[in-house]
C-alpha cells in the first residue's frame, strides 16, 4: 500500500513540473541554508576533534565567568588542578594563540605555526603517534629547557616528504636545535580550530617562546586547561572538586585568586569567550535561516491549497468510490514528502557548495585552521529531520483541508473554495510574519552599522596600515631588538608613498588586549588596576591621531636602562588618582600576592593621551597603559605606516614594503600586511554578516510573500468572476472594483505585518547586545519595514485588481 502510494504521488508530481520544480527550488533554498549553518556550527561546536580517544571524557577548564564562559589562567593555576586526581586522570594546558616560529634547514628558514602545550598533553588525550614518541609529563620542568618538537602527520609529510628518519634528527627552531620526538596521528590537529605545523613544549624556553618569568606569574593568565575525566565521573562532580582548588588557592594567594574561581565545560573546538561568541552568532544566524524555511513552508502550503483546489473533483470522486479521507490524507502527504525529499537532496548539494566557500575563505586567515566542514551523520540526521518534519507540518492542513468530505459541492466544484481561501490568507499572513522579521532584523543590524562607522575611535582608522614583523624569525638577538626595530622603522618610513612610521606590539582594533603584570599605584597595598597595554615607539601616537592632553610623549631619551616611563589614557588617569594630577605619580607593575608585594618594575607617568577604542569600535571605555617599546622590546612587533593621500588602497605599498624588508635582512618574512581599517571591520564581521544574510533572506522572503498574495489576490478575482460582473452589470466604479482587490491584498498584509514586527520586537531583544549604539525597537528599521511590506503588497495585488478592474460585464456574466 505504502509502494503504490508512493508511486502514485511521484506520477502526480511528474504531471505538474512547473509546480514541482517552484516547490523543489523554494524548499531547497530553506532547508539547505539551514544545512549550512548547522554544518559549520557542528564544525565549531559539536563535533569533536579528530584522533582522541573518547572525546566525550575530555573537558576544557578556565577561571569561571558565568553562563558557560571561562578565561584563561596561569600556569601556576595549572600546577594546582594538574594534582586533582580524585577526579581526572591527567591534565594539561594549552596556548591557545598560534606561536610563529623559525625552522631553519639548508634551503633557507621557514615560518611555521607551533602551539605550545604542556608536556602530558598528548597522554591526556590519548593520541596515538604516527611515528616515534611524544613527550610526557615526567620530562617537564620549569627552568629546565625542554627541547623537543612533535611533528604533525600534514607538516611532516608535505615539509619532510613523510621521510621516517625525520624522527631522532634535529631542528634549528628560532636559532635554538631541537630533537623531533615524533610525529601526531594522522587526521589529529590538536583540541581546537587551530591548525599547527607542530607542537612545543611550554617550557622549551628558546628565543621567542615563553620565559620562566612568564611561566612562573599566578596573574599571567594565557593558557586553556584541559582534563581527562575519570570513569564514573561526572562534570558535575569535577566542577564541585574544581570549586574546592579555587577556595584554597583564593585563601593561599587572595590577590591573585580571589574572586576567580575554575569550572569545567565540555570539550569545544572554540573554548572560552570565543565559543560564547561563536554560539551567539550562530545562534542568530540560525534563526534567520529558520525564517526563510518557514516562508518556503507557508509558500508550498499555498501552492499546494491551489493545486488541491483544481483536484476537489478528483477527491470528490475518490471519496464517492468509497475511499477513506485516512487513505487521501496519506496520498497527499506523500507528494509532500517526496517533494521535501527531492528538495532535502538538494540541499545537501547546496550546503556542499556553501560550506565550500566558507572554508576556502578560512585559508585566508594568517594562522592555519583545521576546521572539518564535511557532511557527517549528524549533518544528514539534521536534514533528514528536518525535511520529514517540515513536510508533515506543511502538507498536513492542506491534506486535511482538500479531504474534507462535502462531496456534493465539491462535485460541482464550489463548497471548499472559502475554506481554502481563509488557509491561504493564513499561510499568506504567515510568510508576511516571517519575512517582516528577516527584513527588520537585517535593518537593525544594517543601522548598527552606519553608527558604528560613524563612531570617533579617536585614532586615524583609513589612512595606516600595518606590517607585522616576528624579529626571532630574521634570529636577532634580543638584546638588538630595539635597535634593529627602528632600523626598520625609518627603512619603511623611506618608502615611496609613506609619510611616517610607528612601532607598536598590539593592533588596535583587532579585538585583542595585552597584560604585562598587575598595576597598583605606587605605595597603595590594597588592591590593583586593570588595564590593557601597549609598547610603542615614540612615533605611535602622531602617527595613529592620538593626541597628548597633559605632559609630554615618548623620546629618545626613555631607553633602556633609564627609569621606567609610561602615558596613560585619561580614563586611566581618572580612575587611579581621581581629582589629582596623574603626571609624576609612579606605578608598581609585579605580580602581587600575599607575602611576596615587592614589584617587578616601577613606573613614572610622564604622559596623558586622550582617550580612544583599543580593541573594537563599540566597547565600554576602558584604563589604557602605553610604555616605550626601547624599554620593554619584543620580538613580535607592527610597523604602523601612515599612508599618502593621494594612495587610498594599502596594495600599492605591500611590494616596496616587502622588498624594504629584504634590503634589511632576507631572512625577515613580512607575516603580514593589513589596512588599520581592515582590523576595524573584522570586529563588526558578526553585524555584517548578519546584515548582509539577513537582508538577502529577507528580500528572498518578500518576494515569496510577494508571490504568495499575488496568488490569494488573483483567485479573489477568478473566484468572483460573476459577482464583479454583476457589479459592473449594475454600474459598479471599476475604482471600487479595484480598491476590493487591493484590500484583500492589505488585509493579508497587515495581519502578518502586525504579527511580523511583534515577533521583531522579541527578536531585537534577544540580538540587542550585537546592536551598536542601536535600540532593538529602533523607529527606523521598524518604520522602514512596514513601509517595504505594504509596498510589496500593493505591488502585487495591482496586476489583479486592475484585471478586476477591466473586465467586460457580458464576458464575466457568461463565465461558469
Amino acid at each position: 500500500m505504502a509502494r503504490s502510494t508512493l508511486i502514485h504521488a511521484s506520477r502526480s508530481l511528474m504531471r505538474t513540473p512547473l509546480y514541482t520544480a517552484t516547490a523543489v527550488l523554494s524548499l531547497a533554498i530553506g532547508i539547505g541554508a539551514n544545512v549550512a549553518i548547522f554544518t559549520a556550527g557542528n564544525a565549531l561546536l559539536v563535533a569533536p576533534p579528530a584522533g582522541i580517544a573518547e572525546p566525550d571524557r575530555v573537558v576544557d577548564i578556565g577561571r569561571s565567568q558565568g553562563d558557560g564562559v571561562f578565561d584563561t589562567v596561569s600556569y601556576p593555576t595549572f600546577e594546582a588542578v594538574r594534582d586533582t586526581t580524585d577526579v581526572f586522570t591527567g591534565v594539561y594546558a594549552v596556548n591557545l594563540e598560534p606561536e610563529a616560529i623559525s625552522i631553519g634547514s639548508r634551503d633557507g628558514a621557514e615560518r611555521v605555526y607551533a602551539q605550545l602545550v604542556t608536556a602530558g598533553f598528548f597522554d591526556v588525550l590519548g593520541v596515538t603517534p604516527e611515528r616515534g614518541a611524544f613527550f610526557h609529563a615526567s620530562e617537564e620542568r620549569v627552568g629546565t629547557p625542554l627541547r623537543k618538537v612533535v611533528l604533525s602527520e600534514a607538516f611532516w609529510r608535505r615539509r619532510y616528504a613523510a621521510d621516517p628518519a625525520m624522527v631522532g634528527s634535529s631542528l634549528t627552531i628560532n636559532g635554538e636545535t631541537f630533537v623531533v620526538t615524533g610525529v601526531a596521528a594522522r587526521g589529529f590537529r590538536g583540541t581546537t580550530f587551530l591548525a599547527p605545523d607542530v607542537w612545543l613544549p611550554v617550557t622549551a624556553t628558546a628565543t621567542g617562546l615563553p620565559t620562566t618569568e612568564l611561566m612562573t606569574g599566578r596573574r599571567n593568565s594565557w593558557l586553556v586547561m584541559g582534563a581527562r575525566l575519570r570513569p564514573n565521573v561526572t562534570l558535575a562532580q569535577a566542577r564541585q572538586a574544581l570549586d574546592a582548588a579555587a577556595a584554597r588557592l583564593a585563601a593561599e594567594y587572595p590577590d591573585a585568586y580571589q574572586g576567580r574561581g575554575l569550572s569545567a565545560f565540555p570539550l569545544s573546538r572554540v573554548p572560552g569567550e570565543i565559543g560564547s561568541f561563536t554560539r551567539i552568532v550562530l545562534a542568530v544566524l540560525m534563526g534567520l535561516v529558520g525564517l526563510v524555511l518557514v516562508v518556503a513552508c507557508a509558500n508550498l502550503a499555498g501552492l499546494m491549497l491551489a493545486r488541491s483546489a483544481s483536484r476537489s473533483r478528483e477527491i470528490a470522486v475518490r471519496l464517492a468510490l468509497g475511499a477513506s479521507r485516512r487513505s487521501l490524507v496519506g496520498m497527499l502527504l506523500a507528494e509532500s514528502l517526496l517533494l521535501f525529499v527531492v528538495a532535502a537532496a538538494a540541499s545537501l548539494m547546496l550546503a556542499r557548495w556553501t560550506t565550500a566557500l566558507l572554508a576556502n575563505t578560512l585559508t585566508t586567515l594568517p594562522f592555519p585552521v583545521a576546521l572539518d566542514m564535511n557532511l557527517d551523520w549528524r549533518v544528514m540526521l539534521f536534514t533528514g529531520t528536518l525535511a520529514l518534519v517540515a513536510s508533515l507540518l506543511t502538507g498536513l492542513a492542506p491534506a486535511l483541508q482538500s479531504t474534507r468530505p462535502a462531496i456534493v459541492g465539491d462535485l460541482k466544484g464550489d463548497a471548499s473554495a472559502p475554506r481554502r481561501r481563509r488557509l491561504r490568507r493564513a499561510f499568506v499572513a504567515a510568510q508576511m510574519a516571517a519575512g517582516c522579521v528577516l527584513i527588520t532584523i537585517a535593518a537593525l543590524f544594517m543601522h548598527a552599522l552606519s553608527t558604528a562607522s560613524r563612531v570617533d575611535t579617536g585614532m586615524a582608522v583609513d589612512s595606516v596600515d600595518i606590517a607585522s614583523l616576528d624579529l626571532n624569525l630574521a634570529s636577532i638577538p634580543e638584546a638588538r631588538w630595539p635597535q634593529a626595530a627602528d632600523e626598520i622603522r625609518q627603512r619603511l618610513a623611506a618608502v615611496p608613498g609613506v609619510t611616517a612610521a610607528a612601532l607598536g606590539v598590539v593592533v588596535p582594533l583587532e579585538g585583542s588586549g595585552m597584560g604585562r603584570g598587575a598595576i597598583r599605584r605606587r605605595g597603595d597595598r590594597e588592591g590593583s588596576i586593570d588595564a590593557d597595554w601597549n609598547v610603542i615607539s615614540p612615533e605611535y601616537l602622531p602617527v595613529l591621531g592620538i593626541p597628548i592632553v597633559t605632559g609630554r610623549g615618548f623620546t629618545a631619551t626613555d631607553r633602556a636602562g633609564s627609569p621606567g616611563v609610561a602615558i596613560v589614557n585619561e580614563r586611566f588617569a581618572r580612575t587611579a588618582w581621581p581629582g589629582e594630577n596623574a603626571i609624576g605619580q609612579r606605578l608598581e607593575v609585579g605580580d602581587f600576592r600575599q607575602g611576596s608585594n615587592e614589584p617587578i618594575d616601577e613606573l613614572t607617568v610622564v604622559g596623558i593621551a586622550r582617550d580612544s577604542k583599543y580593541r573594537w569600535v563599540g566597547e565600554e571605555p576602558r584604563n589604557f597603559i602605553y610604555v616605550p617599546y626601547a624599554q620593554q622590546a619584543m620580538s613580535g612587533v607592527r610597523v604602523f605606516v601612515r599612508r599618502d593621500a593621494q594612495l587610498t588602497s594599502s596594495d600599492a605599498l605591500a611590494a616596496p614594503i616587502r622588498a624594504a624588508l629584504r634590503d634589511y635582512n632576507r631572512n625577515l618574512p613580512l607575516v603580514g600586511y593589513a589596512s588599520l581599517r581592515s582590523f576595524a571591520d573584522l570586529g563588526l564581521l558578526p553585524q555584517r554578516l548578519a546584515a548582509s544574510f539577513g537582508g538577502a533572506l529577507g528580500l528572498l522572503a518578500l518576494l515569496l510573500s510577494a508571490i504568495g498574495i499575488y496568488s490569494v489576490t488573483a483567485q479573489l478575482v477568478a473566484s468572483r468572476t460573476r459577482e464583479i460582473g454583476v457589479r459592473m452589470a449594475l454600474g459598479a466604479d471599476p475604482r471600487r472594483v479595484s480598491r476590493l482587490v487591493l484590500g484583500e491584498g492589505l488585509r493579508v498584509t497587515i495581519v502578518g505585518g502586525a504579527v511580523g514586527l511583534l515577533l521583531a520586537f522579541g527578536a531585537g531583544q534577544l540580538v540587542s547586545s550585537l546592536l551598536f549604539g542601536v535600540s532593538p525597537i529602533d523607529p527606523l528599521a521598524f518604520g522602514g519595514t512596514a513601509a517595504a511590506l505594504v509596498v510589496v503588497a500593493v505591488a502585487a495585488s495591482l496586476k489583479p485588481a486592475l484585471r478586476a478592474a477591466r473586465l467586460d460585464p457580458v464576458t464575466a456574466l457568461r463565465a461558469e
